[in-house]
Parts: C-alpha cells; structure tokens; sequence
C-alpha cells in the first residue's frame, strides 16, 4: 500500500525522526509441557518458569537474559537431588532425601566432589572423605549403620592391614 507521494508506509515509518526498531523478542518453550517461559523474579533472583505454573512446575536459571537449566548432581546411595548447604564457613552437599538418607558430600569449586570409590571392609558398601574437627577423615557411606572410618592421607584412605 503506498500513499499518496509513493512511500510505503515502511518507507515512511523508517523516515520519521522517532523511529527505531527493536530486538526482536524471543520466546522458549518449556521441555515439560510445551508453553512458553517467563522471565521471573524471585527471592534468589531473576529465573524461567513456565506460564502454565502450578499445574507445570518447570523453572531454568537466568544466564545472559537466556534460560539454563541448572545442574543436578545426585546422591551416590540413593539417587535423590543433591542440595547445596553452607554452615558457617563450611559448604557440603547433602541428600534432599534428609532424614532418609544422611549423605554429605564435599564442595570444591561449586561442585560436589568426585571421589574414587573405596570399598567400607565391614559392611560392603563404601566410604566418602569427610571433614571432621581433626581434620578430614573417611567414613562409611551407611553412617550410622556402619561406623567404620579410616585416617586420609592427601585425599586417599590410610587402609588398615
């Protein structure tokens, strides 16, 4: 459609003083359910969510203005989401199956821990490097079924003969 000097009106918008144009918006879509995400503030923070909430419960961190679904680390014994704690100056990872299942778990740069698995001699499970008032240690994986521990020496168990 023109006017009546041949200008379009694109022509024309783009000649007025006032004029700019955008970036184009994007829309992503939720992995659950197929709606759209909402940027969101909340007490952490800016994060996604999905439009349908409650009944699609699905959420993503806010990185650069894009959704990111954050890592899941999960428990070695029972398979439940890790959480990350802090108590005082220490932060740990425990089992979010707490009181079930009493994991804890090292943080070393924002990540739990990996950690080469030993075998607990007394009950066949195995142990996990822990960090007590003397020091680190390694105790069985089923505390406090299994008392069993060993003295760590840079990151590896002292195994007893």
């Amino acid at each position: 459609m023109s006017d009546k000097k041949g200008e379009t009106w694109v022509e024309e918008f783009i000649a007025q003083d006032d004029a700019y144009v955008e970036r184009s918006s994007v829309r992503y879509r939720c992995p659950k359910c197929q709606s759209f995400l909402q940027k969101r503030n909340g007490k952490k923070g800016v994060f996604w969510g999905c439009s349908t909430f409650p009944t699609c419960d699905y959420s993503a961190n806010d990185e650069a203005g894009v959704p990111v679904r954050a890592k899941r680390y999960l428990c070695p014994d029972c398979q439940s989401r890790l959480i990350k704690h802090t108590y005082k100056e220490n932060v740990f990872w425990g089992c979010s199956n707490y009181p079930d299942c009493k994991i804890t778990i090292e943080d070393e740069a924002g990540i739990p821990t990996p950690q080469k698995k030993y075998p607990c001699r007394k009950c066949g499970h195995y142990l996990v490097r822990k960090k007590g008032p003397n020091g680190h240690f390694w105790g069985c994986i089923k505390f406090p079924q299994c008392r069993h521990t060993l003295n760590d020496l840079e990151g590896k168990p002292i195994l007893k003969k």
